[in-house]
């Protein structure tokens, strides 16, 4: 039986050293949890706990640019080496096919582009708040504009923020009242169930070079003059395909961030085996705010470790 209690354990690469807390026996099958902006990998002290009562071995990094994980030495905070970095911890806990993959938010994405471009290394994966990187390439596809212009005229005003962060200079400048606000617009009605994540998300994030960095997480998807690293160009180049991995996609009812239509079509570009469900009274952080509800859904959606 696992502590609720993690351990910590450090992942170093070429160009970032990762801390992750960890759950559970190293010797069962892996998951790995990667969590969002801006938020830290304590967002799992709940699912992780969970997860290795089933036996699993949980390893839940915080991301690079994240403290108490490095800056990354190369300044590349491009999805393609965020996937990187959740493959170089897949190879060194020498986890197999039956690992598991969960993000949220921003972690969502890494998911949904690690599942696109490396389906040979899980066997599940789940969705948190945001719908596959395929189904939101295809709601700004041309072709497709003008039928999702009621969609994307209702999601704008809850997007206003990525403009904003992608902004060098201004946005460091004042990344510290960003980040605030949009913790209390994310969660208007579950103060008390993020307080704890929402101030280790805060440490996280002090300091502006730490801010910056979580800031290029956005500025790295659409300039195309951000220098992205070469060792990485197959996972970046494959981000906005299609997961290829059987995908749970859960989100709340209530999100002030994105709304629930936003992901409607995500069934469209998920495999067989598919689901997407949403959850009723819970906003952004629906495994924080139906933890019981959530943990349910994703344990009998991946199944049970050892």
């Amino acid at each position: 039986m696992s502590s609720p209690t993690p351990e910590t354990r450090r992942f170093r690469s070429k160009t970032a050293e990762l801390e992750a807390l960890t759950w559970g026996d190293p010797r069962d099958p892996a998951a790995l949890l990667v969590h969002g902006f801006p938020d830290s990998a304590w967002t799992w002290e709940v699912l992780g706990p969970a997860l290795a009562a089933t036996g699993r071995y949980v390893v839940a990094p915080f991301t690079r640019g994240y403290a108490p994980s490095s800056l990354a030495t190369d300044d590349d905070y491009s999805i393609g080496s965020l996937v990187g970095d959740i493959v170089a911890i897949h190879r060194e806990i020498g986890a197999d096919e039956r690992a598991i993959v969960i993000g949220h938010d921003w972690g969502g994405a890494i998911v949904s582009a690690l599942t696109a471009a490396h389906p040979d290394l899980f066997h599940r994966s789940v969705l948190i708040a945001i719908p596959p990187l395929a189904t939101i390439k295809a709601l700004f596809a041309p072709s497709r504009v003008r039928a999702n212009a009621a969609r994307l005229a209702r999601q704008a005003p809850r997007s206003w923020y990525m403009t904003l962060v992608s902004t060098p200079w201004v946005s460091e400048a004042i990344g510290a009242w960003v980040i605030d606000r949009l913790w209390r617009a994310w969660a208007p009605n579950s103060v008390a169930a993020v307080a704890r994540q929402r101030e280790q998300g805060l440490l996280a994030l002090a300091g502006r070079a730490r801010r910056r960095a979580a800031f290029s997480y956005y500025r790295a998807v659409w300039n195309p003059l951000y220098r992205r690293s070469r060792a990485h160009r197959y996972e970046q180049l494959a981000a906005f395909r299609a997961p290829q991995v059987p995908t749970l996609y859960l989100q709340g009812a209530e999100d002030t961030c994105g709304l629930v239509d936003t992901g409607a079509d995500a069934l469209d570009h998920l495999p067989p085996g598919s689901r997407r469900l949403v959850v009723a009274a819970a906003g952004h952080f629906a495994h924080l705010e139906q933890p019981e509800i959530v943990a349910r859904h994703i344990i009998d959606f991946v199944g049970k470790g050892a």
